[in-house]
């Protein structure tokens, strides 16, 4: 209730949150809307200026109502009017077929195996001999060469292409894609080769991103010429200016298997690092007359323009943004309520960007602070160590454990893993990585004095090398993480429920709030029961959509049998974009991987024969001879792979399936071939390229 009181604002972003999630799931457009909104508006005025007008105490939820109503209302519409695909020119409406288009980046291209990839922003598209107006952000591949390769953000180019929709995820749990950009307000991609574009300008982007995208590459630069590279490189680039590209996939993956992860995105400690140190800098502002006021000016600027340079990520919008409201209260001497100053920045930045509230490192950040805010204080009390030096261990642990309350659940929900050395791990990051920011920020100001800046890059590459050896030490320690965790968002929910009644009873012990914190622990019980039952219950089969790959999964209860080729098996990265999302959820704990034969209880898998729940299916593959049999042999699927050289009609003189599945290892010309043959022969068929993964119960 105190919160409540002391912080208004955190009342009224409430509804208008709500309305944004509503727009965002459902949106509708209304062009009427505002005159549906203007009654109470001006309900609100009327009541606020006009003192016969008011409402008495016992009626003031009246007035409250209907400000949530507004709220509720002003996010939905903010959010539908910041959703580019409604407007008339969106390149969904008019771009068909072959089209060419004006498109500016909005960012630099990042380098794939076979292609540059960017965000550009379209602006005019050809209508014969005319140019029309064209809006929309598109996903654009262009093909390796030095051209594509000197793009920068802001750069203006002619494109000819076609604009498909997005596809949505192919297999079961795989990460949508889809909705991940939808939420960017990105819907299409275009694909062009080096004969298909052509530069058409140059910086036409905004100027102050244009500025600090250039001087991060000025940075990156110095330390390269440092000799900064490697592991070392990737990781003092992503701590200090949120440069990931360079990131590889066992990096990540040791710092997320730690509970490290933050880290190597710029977030509120990174900005808190550079508030200090240049709120020290300029402290001889503190002593001329408004130089109070000038130096918020100065603070707030560095701030922002730190802020793009490390890339605009959500946390450091929120960090940035929260700083600049306490810098301002700073310079006039108010007092400043820390959730007051969240909701604000929250305020600010949604109605900036509505769709931000959907982003995950927006979530977890907010989030976190609130944790860290709230529980961090009460956690440090518990203990009042008097050495100096045991007393910042406690503290850093009581930060630590106070984020991992608060976060635990979205972690749980998103990255299906939990760190359970994360207290030990972030004894050492926290220290050694603002250690490593310190020292960055030194060497990029020294950098002209070659003695020095020499000293100082030795310095920072030592710090990252340190920090990376103890990660990778620690996250190769036996049960350092617990991954395959699945729960559903309503879990999510009761998680945090079961948080904040316990969490309320320690605060205040009240008999209720026990109660309801063991009713929500039981439900989560439940949910969970019902999960596992049916779990053990489950036999499966996916044949799974992985380009020019064959994967057929058979799932038994809790366990299963995947058959694929050498190059998925052994590719860690495919394996987990595709598949393991979908044994998590199934709650799969042993996943058995195979590339031929292979026999147990349950499943025998030989030759191109697969017994699995008493059904039958057969692989036909390649170039492999089909069996001749004296009548065709019954079977349950018959699965057809990597181009298998059989017609339709002779494949049925020896076998009779119930469904004949194409998997994704075949060619589009030998499926459309197929599938007319299907069509002619009144044979039920499925593609699994063409309509993603194949699923079914046995």
């Amino acid at each position: 209730m105190k919160i409540w009181s002391q912080a208004p604002l955190v009342r009224l972003i409430l509804p208008f949150i709500a309305g944004i999630i509503a727009a965002v799931y459902f949106p509708l457009t209304a062009g009427n809307f505002g005159w549906i909104m203007a009654p109470y508006f001006v309900f609100i005025v009327a009541v606020t200026f006009i003192p016969s007008l008011k409402i008495s105490y016992k009626r003031s939820w009246v007035f409250g109502l209907v400000i949530n109503i507004l709220l509720l209302a002003l996010g939905y519409r903010l959010t539908v009017s910041n959703t580019e695909k409604f407007s008339a020119s969106h390149v969904s409406k008019l771009a068909n077929g072959k089209s060419v288009v004006l498109a500016r980046l909005l960012q630099s291209p990042l380098e794939k195996d076979r292609s540059y990839k960017m965000v550009v922003e379209l602006a005019l598209l050809k209508d014969g001999a005319e140019w029309k107006e064209l809006s929309g952000k598109v996903m654009l591949y262009l093909e390796k060469d030095q051209r594509a390769a000197a793009l920068k953000y802001g750069d203006e180019i002619l494109v000819q292409g076609t604009f498909n929709e997005i596809a949505g995820p192919q297999n079961p749990g795989e990460f949508n894609y889809r909705q991940f950009l939808a939420l960017h307000n990105v819907y299409e991609q275009c694909s062009a080769d080096k004969q298909h574009w052509l530069p058409a300008g140059r910086n036409s982007g905004n100027c102050i991103l244009r500025s600090s995208y250039a001087l991060r590459d000025r940075l990156l630069n110095i330390l390269k010429t440092d000799n900064i590279e490697g592991d070392e490189f990737a990781v003092g680039a992503a701590l200090m200016l949120g440069y990931a590209d360079k990131l590889d996939a066992e990096i990540l993956s040791a710092y997320s298997g730690t509970g490290a992860l933050h880290v190597l995105s710029v977030s509120g400690l990174h900005v808190a690092i550079v508030y200090v140190v240049f709120n020290w800098l300029l402290f001889f502002l503190d002593k001329v007359k408004r130089g109070n006021i000038l130096k918020a000016v100065i603070l707030i600027l560095l701030l922002w323009f730190y802020s793009a340079l490390t890339g605009l990520s959500p946390s450091v919008l929120r960090a940035a943004t929260m700083f600049s409201f306490i810098i301002i209260a700073k310079a006039f001497n108010r007092y400043t309520n820390i959730y007051n100053t969240l909701a604000a920045s929250a305020f600010v930045l949604l109605a900036i960007d509505p769709f931000l509230v959907m982003e995950v490192g927006f979530q977890l950040s907010y989030i976190a602070v609130i944790g860290i805010v709230y529980l961090q204080p009460k956690i440090s009390a518990l203990s009042e160590p008097e050495n100096k030096l045991i007393e910042q261990a406690w503290s850093i642990t009581a930060v630590s454990i106070a984020a991992q309350i608060a976060t635990f659940p979205l972690g749980l929900y998103y990255f299906h893993q939990f760190p359970n050395y994360f207290l030990l791990s972030n004894f050492i990051v926290i220290p050694v990585s603002t250690l490593i920011i310190y020292l960055g920020i030194a060497l990029f100001a020294l950098t002209g004095v070659p003695v020095v800046s020499t000293y100082l890059a030795a310095g920072f590459g030592k710090c990252v090398w340190l920090l990376n050896a103890s990660v990778k030490m620690i996250g190769g320690w036996p049960y350092a993480l617990q991954e395959g965790i699945s729960i559903s968002a309503t879990e999510t929910w009761m998680l945090y429920a079961i948080i904040l009644f316990l969490v309320a009873y320690l605060v205040r012990p009240k008999v209720m709030y026990l109660f309801a914190g063991l009713s929500a622990i039981l439900l989560f019980l439940c949910m969970q029961a019902m999960e596992q039952q049916h779990e053990y219950s489950q036999h499966r089969m996916v044949v799974y959509n992985i380009a020019k790959t064959s994967a057929v999964d058979l799932i038994d209860a809790k366990s299963n049998v995947l058959l694929t080729e050498p190059s998925l098996a052994q590719n860690e990265k495919a394996l987990s974009f595709h598949i393991k999302q979908n044994w998590w959820k199934l709650g799969i704990n042993a996943p058995v991987i195979v590339t031929k034969d292979f026999s147990s209880e349950q499943i025998c898998i030989q030759n191109n024969w697969i017994l699995f729940n008493n059904r039958k299916i057969v692989i036909v593959s390649g170039a492999a001879p089909v069996k001749k049999w004296r009548q065709p042999v019954k079977v349950d699927f018959l699965i057809v792979s990597k181009n298998a050289e059989t017609g339709i009609a002779e494949l049925l003189k020896s076998y009779d399936p119930e469904q004949i599945i194409f998997d994704s290892s075949n060619s589009n010309y030998r499926l459309e071939k197929w599938k007319k043959e299907c069509e002619a022969l009144a044979r039920t068929y499925y593609s699994v390229k063409d309509s993603g993964a194949f699923e079914t119960e046995l």
